[in-house]
């Protein structure tokens, strides 16, 4: 399209158009290109409607799931019963394979709170120490994505949006991180998320797969979380395997019990 306009523009001084019809013939091919350009001065431009994401509406959701963490040092495996109130608070069971109860935990917009039963420990960070500690920016917004398979950054006019294949590939902003999220042109669901950081080469990348009708909206059944970060000048990565074997939308509102006993010692 460049290669269009800038064509165009030589034959308007061959033929040698007065100044003023010429600029306006300029801004009408402009205004013509903008299907092809999506950010065209923002004129007209709504990145919401461009890409018509399909989400699954819900106040209240439950699953059951999979979880399988590995690092560098360890491996391990835990089955989850979790609750989500949208945009507020994700809680959380994790069991052994006989169904004991190892750990139990909430996420909320600010902070993050578990107490492992086991060692009779609480540990408990807001986003900022977490993010301080992983050198990457984590918030309550990409837990719910992660969990979900939802953007974790708003949409604004200010994105790019581009179109490979069947995909889109929409490029965003904000502060430290720059994150690029493929978009299924035939579901219209995320399918793959990749968030960097300007200050170092800390990674996250999401997969999702497996997509099944939940409440007749597409759903990710299963996910994968890659974490690559550096901790004293060498190169770490953490995997986590998300496999839920059920998901539901509630009707009625869940119940969240937490509290963390005296006896425990706080970290």
């Amino acid at each position: 399209m460049e290669k269009l306009l800038r064509k165009l523009i030589k034959k308007l001084r061959i033929k040698r158009f007065n100044r003023v019809p010429s600029l306006l013939l300029i801004l009408l091919i402009l205004v013509s290109l903008e299907s092809c350009n999506k950010r065209f001065f923002g004129f007209g431009y709504d990145p919401v409607a461009e890409l018509a994401l399909v989400e699954v509406d819900f106040d209240y959701l439950s699953t059951r799931t999979k979880f399988k963490y590995k690092n560098v040092e360890s491996k391990t495996k835990a089955t989850a019963d979790i609750r989500i109130r949208k945009d507020s608070l994700i809680w959380f069971r994790l069991t052994n394979g006989v169904g004991i109860e190892g750990a139990r935990g909430v996420i909320t917009k600010d902070s993050i709170q578990l107490i492992d039963r086991i060692n009779k420990i609480a540990y408990i960070r807001s986003f900022e120490e977490l993010s301080q500690e992983l050198n990457f920016e984590f918030n309550y917004a990409l837990f719910q994505a992660v969990l979900v398979g939802e953007l974790p950054v708003d949409i604004t006019r200010d994105d790019d949006i581009d179109k490979q294949n069947n995909d889109f590939i929409l490029t965003q902003r904000e502060g430290d991180l720059t994150v690029i999220n493929k978009i299924s042109f035939k579901t219209r669901r995320l399918e793959n998320l990749k968030a960097s950081t300007f200050e170092n080469d800390n990674t996250l990348e999401l997969k999702y797969n497996e997509f099944k009708p939940l409440n007749d909206k597409p759903f990710a059944y299963k996910a994968m979380m890659i974490l690559t970060y550096f901790q004293e000048g060498k190169k770490e990565e953490a995997t986590i395997d998300i496999e839920h074997n059920r998901a539901r939308i509630e009707i009625r509102p869940l119940k969240f019990p937490f509290n963390i006993p005296d006896r425990y010692e706080r970290k």
